[in-house]
């Protein structure tokens, strides 16, 4: 059998005493390490709201301002009750001499354009000397930030429909028309959601596509939120609904008492589509008035669509058209009135 082993006595003392010194050393570190830290309350820092948008350079909402009516809100609302049924007597304006009057001045200046798409795009401002055909309809303006839109206001009462294609961050002449014209109905579309859905919804019912020729996705030359300060249009592949479509299966209307359309070059695609026999006809849809802003200068495939279309305009001698206005080389404004559906005659120009 082995004897045991045994440390000495001096080790085991040396060895206590090791022991001892370490947890004194380890105790007596830096007591700040042993107590959570005094974190001061962080500093209260203001900051302005970001506007609405993607990359907070987007439209700027003002204060909400207080409504004040037109004076003539309460006239307009005042008026008899609508009977489009019948004539009314005396008529205000002689229709079929308006037309023979406009075609007789409008035809001259035309028709030296017939086949030439290039002048009939570039020169249109020199129709404007045959707008003194219009100075027996009371036509008054809807001015917005960057346009005038034209109105005639209905001769008696009853719901009025008002739509929007392409409202392009300005909503300013809608708004005037809503405090004039009572018993309104607004629905806008327009594929830039901000900030045009804030601003329509204001008054009226809005809608985030693009309005064409065929549903899908469409190339069109629309306005980004971003761009607010130089207004530079893009072109960006947006969701399309057809026009007839719109009007007609999502907004189910049969007569349309104004019309605005600014959509940067997508008119083209559904212009054809007003005229006598085309595709509202088959849907009994009827244009009153409406605002017309052309773009070929964006879309030069549209310069002989416009062409096609006007003389077919006179052809089918529907609509007058006037107030043209030219902002750009083949970029000009007009206003189309419809002379020959009778509820839009009797609302309007009786």
């Amino acid at each position: 059998m082995k004897p045991s082993r045994r440390f000495p006595a001096s080790f085991s003392w040396l060895l206590g005493a090791c022991v001892v010194i370490f947890l004194f050393i380890l105790t007596s570190r830096d007591q700040k390490t042993l107590h959570p830290p005094n974190f001061a309350e962080p500093e209260q820092v203001e900051c302005e709201p970001k506007p609405d948008t993607l990359d907070g350079i987007g439209f700027q909402f003002g204060e909400t301002k207080e409504v004040v009516l037109d004076p003539r809100f309460e006239e307009l609302n005042k008026l008899p009750e609508c009977d489009l049924t019948v004539d009314k007597s005396p008529m205000k304006i002689d229709t079929s001499k308006l037309m023979e009057d406009f075609q007789n001045c409008i035809r001259p200046i035309v028709d030296q354009w017939k086949d030439d798409v290039r002048a009939i795009n570039t020169k249109w401002s020199k129709t404007k000397s045959c707008d003194y055909v219009f100075d027996v309809v009371d036509i008054v303006p809807m001015a917005n930030l960057h346009e005038t839109k034209w109105t005639i206001l209905p001769t008696c009462k009853e719901e009025n429909i008002m739509v929007t294609l392409g409202i392009g961050h300005d909503t300013m002449a809608e708004e005037k028309l809503n405090v004039t014209l009572p018993n309104t109905k607004f629905f806008g579309a327009d594929p830039i959601i901000d900030p045009n859905r804030q601003l329509y919804t204001a008054f009226g019912k809005y809608f985030p596509f693009a309005i064409g020729r065929k549903p899908g996705f469409t190339k069109f030359r629309v306005l980004p939120n971003q761009n607010q300060k130089t207004r530079k249009y893009e072109f960006q592949d947006v969701t399309t609904i057809p026009f007839t479509y719109f009007l007609s299966d999502i907004l189910g209307l049969k007569k349309i008492d104004i019309a605005w359309i600014d959509i940067e070059g997508g008119e083209f695609e559904f212009l054809d589509q007003i005229h006598r026999g085309g595709p509202l006809d088959d849907k009994g849809i009827a244009i009153c008035q409406f605002n017309l802003e052309v773009h070929s200068k964006f879309n030069p495939p549209g310069a002989q669509i416009y062409h096609d279309f006007i003389f077919k305009v006179l052809e089918d001698k529907r609509y007058v058209f006037l107030k043209p206005a030219a902002t750009d080389v083949g970029v000009h404004r007009m206003f189309f009135i419809n002379v020959e559906d009778e509820k839009c005659v009797r609302k309007f120009l009786q």
